[in-house]
């Protein structure tokens, strides 16, 4: 007998009902999920960024990948599982709103820590991955459609950045001779937090879907808010950590390359495992939630997204190596009134 892809992702993810959902439902799902996406990205990253370092790479190479990739890893099983139970607004509001709390919320909240993240300028290699990915995205995009093919060239471009990224970096770095964890213990808390970070994603996705029909609220707003906001918990800690350790090229290098794969990566994986096309959705209200979804992102969300990228470039330049904490200051307020002005529309 066959089975249908929603009845398939029932069985696999249990869903909560949806159909009036209580509001201690929501928040504990909404808690535990960004507390297990925190934590589990944080040990990802711990373990993952100390065999790195054994091998010997760069500081900002370790930010641009190892940290990046880690800290992204919620990103991706958030947006994957949103897209497999047809929740497309939630798959492609969570990507471009969380390279938004990125830069804005990351970003800036780190500059006010450490001045230093935004005192310097950005390489021209990483400035122009940044921009090439979201000129990548809007190619791939602009049918209002996501195809497996799509999805293909998206990693295929991944794999590339990841290719000049390490060949750079084994060219700059230098082999750690002291290690703060064992080889085991890396190779577990890595393990551990993926398993954290996969239930954790389970949490979030249920519990801002349950939210927003508490609310009344638009799928798209809550995946460019509430969902984007708990998948960027890992970056704002590991962004906040490497700022209290003064390692300024990890925080800035985990923002820049979470941004980078979110767009090649997240939604690469999404279009695999299920595209975002008329096609794939099973009723008349899923293609019309497909087709808003993409309406909205290629016509607001992907420019903002760009404004921000922006702003993250120009700041440095702006006042030379000084101000940095005002600078923070103005990412994180214009952060805040985006995140208002969402909710007021």
């Amino acid at each position: 007998m066959a089975v249908g892809r929603g009845a398939l992702s029932a069985a696999i993810i249990p869903p909560v009902p949806l159909e009036d959902p209580t509001w201690l439902t929501v928040s504990l799902l909404l808690v535990a999920g960004f507390m297990l996406l925190a934590k589990g990205a944080d040990w990802l990253v711990t373990g993952a960024s100390a065999v790195a370092r054994r091998v010997g790479v760069s500081t900002l190479a370790i930010g641009l990948t190892v940290v990046a990739w880690g800290t992204s890893a919620p990103e991706v099983v958030v947006s994957s599982v949103a897209a497999w139970q047809g929740a497309s607004a939630i798959s492609l509001g969570n990507v471009l709103g969380s390279n938004i709390a990125n830069i804005g919320l990351v970003m800036g909240t780190c500059a006010i820590v450490m001045p230093k993240v935004l005192e310097s300028r950005l390489g021209r290699r990483d400035t122009v991955w940044l921009f090439g990915s979201l000129a990548g995205l809007w190619l791939v995009c602009a049918d209002g459609a996501l195809t497996r093919l799509d999805a293909g060239l998206l990693l295929i471009l991944f794999a590339i950045y990841n290719g000049v990224l390490w060949i750079t970096a084994r060219r700059d770095g230098v082999p750690s001779a002291e290690f703060e964890t064992s080889s085991t213990k890396s190779t577990v808390l890595t393990i551990v937090g993926m398993v954290g970070v996969a239930v954790g994603a389970w949490a979030m996705v249920e519990g801002a879907k349950a939210g927003a029909v508490k609310l009344d609220v638009n799928e798209r707003i809550i995946g460019l808010t509430v969902v984007a906001v708990g998948t960027s918990l890992p970056e704002l800690a590991a962004g906040l950590g490497s700022a209290f350790k003064g390692e300024a090229e990890i925080s800035i290098g985990n923002v820049v390359g979470s941004n980078v794969f979110n767009v090649l990566a997240v939604l690469g994986i999404v279009g695999l495992v299920r595209p975002l096309t008329a096609d794939s959705m099973e009723d008349e209200a899923g293609r019309a939630e497909l087709a808003a979804a993409f309406e909205g992102a290629l016509s607001t969300d992907l420019w903002i997204v760009l404004g921000f990228s922006v702003a993250a470039i120009a700041l440095p330049a702006i006042g030379g190596a000084r101000m940095g904490r005002v600078k923070g200051a103005v990412l994180l307020g214009a952060y805040s009134i985006y995140t208002w002005y969402l909710f007021q529309g």
